[in-house]
Protein backbone atom coordinates (compact mmCIF):
# COMPACT_ATOMS: atom_id res chain seq x y z
CA UNK A 1 0.00 0.00 0.00
CA UNK A 2 1.46 3.11 -0.84
CA UNK A 3 1.19 6.66 1.59
CA UNK A 4 -1.46 7.98 -0.82
CA UNK A 5 -3.56 4.97 -0.14
CA UNK A 6 -2.58 4.78 3.54
CA UNK A 7 -3.86 8.98 3.75
CA UNK A 8 -6.86 8.06 1.83
CA UNK A 9 -8.23 4.98 4.28
CA UNK A 10 -7.27 7.16 7.19
CA UNK A 11 -9.90 9.52 5.74
CA UNK A 12 -12.45 7.29 5.22
CA UNK A 13 -12.04 5.68 8.78
CA UNK A 14 -12.23 9.16 10.28
CA UNK A 15 -14.93 10.16 7.94
CA UNK A 16 -16.77 7.27 8.39
CA UNK A 17 -16.63 7.97 12.48
CA UNK A 18 -17.41 11.43 12.47
CA UNK A 19 -20.67 10.54 10.08
CA UNK A 20 -21.57 7.87 12.61
CA UNK A 21 -21.46 10.26 15.52
CA UNK A 22 -23.52 12.83 13.89
CA UNK A 23 -26.12 10.28 13.08
CA UNK A 24 -26.72 9.30 17.00
CA UNK A 25 -26.53 13.27 17.84
CA UNK A 26 -28.89 13.52 14.94
CA UNK A 27 -31.24 11.35 16.54
CA UNK A 28 -30.71 12.95 19.46
CA UNK A 29 -31.64 16.72 17.61
CA UNK A 30 -34.94 15.18 16.35
CA UNK A 31 -36.24 13.82 19.07
CA UNK A 32 -35.09 17.09 21.30
CA UNK A 33 -37.32 18.88 18.50
CA UNK A 34 -39.89 16.42 19.26
CA UNK A 35 -40.03 18.13 22.74
CA UNK A 36 -40.35 21.28 21.82
CA UNK A 37 -42.94 21.49 19.05
CA UNK A 38 -46.15 21.96 20.47
CA UNK A 39 -48.34 20.35 17.21
CA UNK A 40 -48.43 16.87 17.93
CA UNK A 41 -48.59 16.02 14.21
CA UNK A 42 -44.68 17.60 13.89
CA UNK A 43 -43.73 15.84 16.72
CA UNK A 44 -44.51 12.51 15.83
CA UNK A 45 -42.84 13.62 12.25
CA UNK A 46 -39.80 14.74 14.16
CA UNK A 47 -39.51 11.45 16.25
CA UNK A 48 -39.53 9.42 12.96
CA UNK A 49 -37.38 11.44 11.47
CA UNK A 50 -35.12 10.40 14.58
CA UNK A 51 -36.08 6.82 14.47
CA UNK A 52 -34.27 7.27 10.58
CA UNK A 53 -31.25 8.50 12.30
CA UNK A 54 -30.79 5.38 14.61
CA UNK A 55 -31.66 3.08 11.33
CA UNK A 56 -28.67 4.81 9.66
CA UNK A 57 -26.14 4.62 12.42
CA UNK A 58 -27.12 1.27 12.90
CA UNK A 59 -26.37 0.21 9.16
CA UNK A 60 -22.67 1.93 9.73
CA UNK A 61 -22.03 0.10 13.30
CA UNK A 62 -20.79 -3.42 11.17
CA UNK A 63 -17.96 -0.99 9.41
CA UNK A 64 -17.13 0.40 13.13
CA UNK A 65 -16.70 -2.77 14.44
CA UNK A 66 -14.74 -3.61 11.20
CA UNK A 67 -12.14 -1.04 11.71
CA UNK A 68 -12.40 -0.91 15.01
CA UNK A 69 -13.16 2.68 15.05
CA UNK A 70 -13.95 3.89 18.75
CA UNK A 71 -17.03 6.67 18.38
CA UNK A 72 -17.54 8.89 21.50
CA UNK A 73 -19.84 7.95 24.16
CA UNK A 74 -22.89 7.67 23.37
CA UNK A 75 -24.24 9.70 26.10
CA UNK A 76 -21.89 12.56 25.07
CA UNK A 77 -23.47 12.67 21.57
CA UNK A 78 -27.32 12.31 22.59
CA UNK A 79 -26.26 15.37 24.84
CA UNK A 80 -24.56 17.16 21.96
CA UNK A 81 -27.68 16.63 19.79
CA UNK A 82 -30.13 17.64 22.37
CA UNK A 83 -28.37 20.92 23.10
CA UNK A 84 -28.63 21.64 19.07
CA UNK A 85 -32.36 20.95 19.04
CA UNK A 86 -32.53 23.27 22.20
CA UNK A 87 -31.10 26.40 19.77
CA UNK A 88 -34.28 25.41 17.22
CA UNK A 89 -36.13 28.61 16.88
CA UNK A 90 -37.78 28.09 13.62
CA UNK A 91 -41.59 27.25 13.18
CA UNK A 92 -42.65 23.76 11.77
CA UNK A 93 -42.96 25.38 7.98
CA UNK A 94 -39.61 27.32 8.16
CA UNK A 95 -38.20 24.11 9.92
CA UNK A 96 -39.24 21.86 6.50
CA UNK A 97 -37.96 24.59 4.66
CA UNK A 98 -34.80 24.65 5.93
CA UNK A 99 -34.56 20.69 5.58
CA UNK A 100 -35.46 20.85 2.09
CA UNK A 101 -33.12 23.86 1.64
CA UNK A 102 -29.70 21.91 3.79
CA UNK A 103 -30.12 18.43 3.38
CA UNK A 104 -28.98 17.74 -0.03
CA UNK A 105 -25.26 18.60 0.82
CA UNK A 106 -26.01 15.70 3.18
CA UNK A 107 -26.41 13.63 0.15
CA UNK A 108 -23.19 14.90 -1.14
CA UNK A 109 -21.12 14.20 1.74
CA UNK A 110 -22.15 10.77 2.12
CA UNK A 111 -21.80 10.16 -1.64
CA UNK A 112 -18.14 11.24 -1.36
CA UNK A 113 -18.00 9.01 2.02
CA UNK A 114 -19.08 6.21 -0.57
CA UNK A 115 -16.24 7.10 -3.13
CA UNK A 116 -13.61 6.63 -0.44
CA UNK A 117 -14.81 3.03 0.37
CA UNK A 118 -13.55 0.10 -0.84
CA UNK A 119 -16.43 -1.62 -2.78
CA UNK A 120 -17.27 -4.32 -0.53
CA UNK A 121 -18.20 -1.71 2.16
CA UNK A 122 -20.56 -0.01 -0.31
CA UNK A 123 -24.04 -1.48 0.92
CA UNK A 124 -24.33 -0.14 4.23
CA UNK A 125 -23.03 3.16 3.22
CA UNK A 126 -25.58 3.17 0.27
CA UNK A 127 -28.22 2.57 3.33
CA UNK A 128 -26.79 5.46 4.78
CA UNK A 129 -26.99 7.98 1.65
CA UNK A 130 -30.95 6.72 1.15
CA UNK A 131 -32.03 7.99 4.94
CA UNK A 132 -31.00 11.96 3.29
CA UNK A 133 -32.87 11.32 0.37
CA UNK A 134 -36.07 9.65 2.53
CA UNK A 135 -35.79 12.85 4.65
CA UNK A 136 -35.78 15.33 1.75
CA UNK A 137 -38.85 13.23 -0.04
CA UNK A 138 -40.48 13.47 3.31
CA UNK A 139 -39.81 17.26 3.61
CA UNK A 140 -40.97 18.14 0.19
CA UNK A 141 -43.64 16.25 0.64
CA UNK A 142 -44.42 18.09 3.90
CA UNK A 143 -43.56 21.37 2.46
CA UNK A 144 -46.40 20.37 -0.40
CA UNK A 145 -48.89 19.34 1.81
CA UNK A 146 -48.95 16.10 1.04
CA UNK A 147 -51.21 13.82 3.77
CA UNK A 148 -48.98 10.78 3.46
CA UNK A 149 -45.93 12.53 3.55
CA UNK A 150 -44.34 10.23 6.31
CA UNK A 151 -44.33 7.42 3.65
CA UNK A 152 -40.73 7.64 2.58
CA UNK A 153 -39.70 7.51 6.63
CA UNK A 154 -41.50 4.55 6.71
CA UNK A 155 -40.48 3.06 4.00
CA UNK A 156 -36.91 3.31 4.70
CA UNK A 157 -37.23 2.15 8.49
CA UNK A 158 -38.71 -1.03 7.00
CA UNK A 159 -35.85 -1.51 4.62
CA UNK A 160 -33.24 -4.63 5.86
CA UNK A 161 -30.24 -3.74 6.85
CA UNK A 162 -27.17 -4.90 4.93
Amino acid sequence: MTRSDLDGLNLYHKTLLVYYEEEIMGEAYFNGLARLYANAGAREKLILLAQVERRAAEAMEPLLRKYDLKPREETVLLELGTAQAEKEKRSWPEFVEYMIKRFPAYIDDFEGLERLAPKVDLPPLKVLTEHEVVAIEFAEKEFSGDEDSTAPLHRYLEMDLV
